[in-house]
């Protein structure tokens, strides 16, 4: 009621003012709205919304396997190097033993191959020789004396045939078990090493690979961090690269936010700023670590002058190590410079 009345008082005598005293007060009414406009712009620095984020990191399945075992659930912390989840080995650790088998193999050639003959198989091929050249002997004597009788119209044109040809398969022995007895006393020729040797290196190289394959079978942690999503259970079959465990990293924190086109020229990588958290009296120092290249919204060419002030740039910014304990997600405001 008192309020009432003083405005109905202030009224009357506004009415009572001359044009030249309203219009006075007037412009003085406008010039403190002014200034004190200005004042706060100049006072309040620019501030952007952002979020906390990690690192994420996804662990996919190499094969299509069952899933043998799971040693973490969603929500707990885990350190590098540890087994997350592991899948059936049966079958990965049966081709490892065939490739195992495969080098033993190809050492077990090279070695004969570097080694040479035995003095037994030498010995061998020598009495092959001696059986070789005795049986040419026998088969020479045969033929002469076959020529002799076929002469004197004794034995006919087929006996005397089949006594050359007797003769000729029995040289061509002779000459055989020559070869093989020097083949042995001369050894392995180099290019028989050579590939003797690619060979070994072959079959080592298909064990690495089936080692490293039985290996990837057991998911391990990259780094210190927090399980994050793990959709699956023991016995379940998963395809080849499907998400099997989503991790996020627990160290080197940053906030996403999205940067206004205007302050492109103001911010740049390497820019400090000033994040704010509710229920902190002081702000945490932050460094911008990078702004995208391309806008986060409408293409620039399809915006005029005046709209492109609408277009964002994903922007991250690191915090410093008082922050690092702010949860991922918490949503939070950062001061620009």
């Amino acid at each position: 009621m008192i309020l009432t009345n003083r405005l109905t008082v202030m009224s009357v005598k506004t009415r009572r003012l001359s044009p030249q005293r309203w219009g006075k007060m007037l412009a003085n009414l406008l010039g403190a709205a002014l200034l004190l406009q200005l004042t706060a712009c100049g006072d309040e620095s620019p501030r952007v919304l952002g979020t906390v984020e990690r690192d994420r990191l996804t662990l996919t399945a190499p094969v299509g396997e069952l899933i043998n075992q799971i040693n973490v659930v969603e929500g707990q912390q885990v350190q590098a190097g540890e087994v997350l989840l592991e899948l059936d080995s049966t079958a990965a650790k049966a081709r490892l033993g065939q490739r195992q088998a495969e080098l033993k193999q190809a050492q077990a050639k090279l070695e004969e191959a570097v080694t040479g003959a035995r003095s037994e198989d030498i010995d061998k091929a020598r009495a092959a020789l001696d059986g070789a050249n005795a049986s040419v002997k026998e088969v020479q004597q045969n033929f002469e004396r076959t020529q002799r009788l076929f002469k004197t119209k004794v034995l006919s044109q087929a006996d005397l045939d089949a006594a050359l040809a007797a003769r000729d398969t029995s040289l061509a022995k002779q000459a055989e078990a020559e070869q093989s007895l020097r083949l042995l006393q001369n050894g392995t020729r180099s290019e028989q090493l050579e590939q003797a040797r690619a060979a070994v290196e072959a079959a080592m190289a298909g064990v690495a690979q089936e080692q490293k394959a039985l290996k990837d079978l057991s998911l391990v942690a990259a780094r210190s961090a927090v399980v994050d999503t793990l959709p699956w259970r023991v016995g379940d079959r998963v395809a080849a690269g499907s998400q099997l465990i989503g991790l996020l990293a627990i160290e080197h924190p940053y906030v996403r936010v999205y940067l206004p086109a205007t302050w492109l020229d103001r911010v740049k990588a390497g820019s400090q700023v000033k994040i704010l958290v509710d229920g902190r009296a002081q702000p945490i120092a932050g460094t911008v670590r990078n702004i995208r290249s391309q806008p986060a919204y409408t293409p620039f060419y399809a915006l005029n002058e005046r709209d492109r002030a609408r277009l964002m740039y994903l922007t991250d910014i690191d915090i410093a190590p008082e922050g690092e304990d702010l949860p991922t997600g918490m949503a939070l405001e950062v001061q620009l410079p």
